[in-house]
């Protein structure tokens, strides 16, 4: 059995990689974003828990930055609980879940889009729960976490975001700047001092 610090060690490894081959399908994910988003776009809403909710604070100020629209992160009690009748007519929704399968995430996404919201789903598992609540689905194909703390999912989760921003407006992922992206995570990775 391998110790915890060396499957972290091995899963950080992965990055590289996984973010190449995200990073590979930025054409492909802008267009589906950009057919998938509301006219006019009022604003984001984000949901999301744990590790994933870090990720999504740090995308909120790249689609802020892209959009020129406030983002916000959903308060999902006032929806699943209290049954709030919020209008989500002209926001995007980005949902995050590494498994998808966390069922106050999954809820409140049915629940938005029942009242207007447009939904992404950014999961590991396009075949979640999540997913199959979503509008379109970011799958972030970052491979199964085995250690504790997420490290592969959450880098890929911040590109998903930057990924969504791009699509909408300038968000500093160019074609240069998302060839070298990998290459520069692997050099951090490499160095003992980082």
């Amino acid at each position: 059995m391998r110790s915890a610090g060396h499957l972290m060690a091995s899963e950080m490894a992965e990055q590289p990689a996984r973010l190449a081959a995200l990073l590979s399908r930025r054409d492909e994910i802008a267009k589906q974003v950009q057919a998938l988003v509301p006219q006019p776009l009022l604003g984001t809403v984000l949901v999301a828990r744990g590790s994933s909710d870090h990720a999504a604070k740090c995308g909120s100020y790249a689609l802020e930055t892209a959009t020129g629209r406030p983002v916000a992160s959903a308060s999902p009690s006032l929806l699943t609980m209290y049954r709030a009748a919020t209008d989500f007519s002209g926001y995007l929704l980005v949902a995050v879940s590494q498994s998808g399968k966390t069922p106050e995430i999954v809820d409140f996404v049915e629940k938005a889009r029942a009242r207007g919201a447009r939904a992404v789903a950014v999961t590991n598992d396009p075949g979640s729960p999540l997913a199959g609540a979503a509008d379109f689905v970011l799958d972030l194909a970052a491979g199964q976490e085995l250690a504790v703390p997420a490290t592969k999912t959450v880098t890929a989760q911040i590109a998903a975001f930057v990924l969504i921003a791009q699509a909408l407006g300038e968000a500093g992922l160019g074609t240069r700047a998302a060839s070298e992206l990998p290459g520069q995570v692997e050099e951090v990775l490499a160095d003992p001092g980082s």
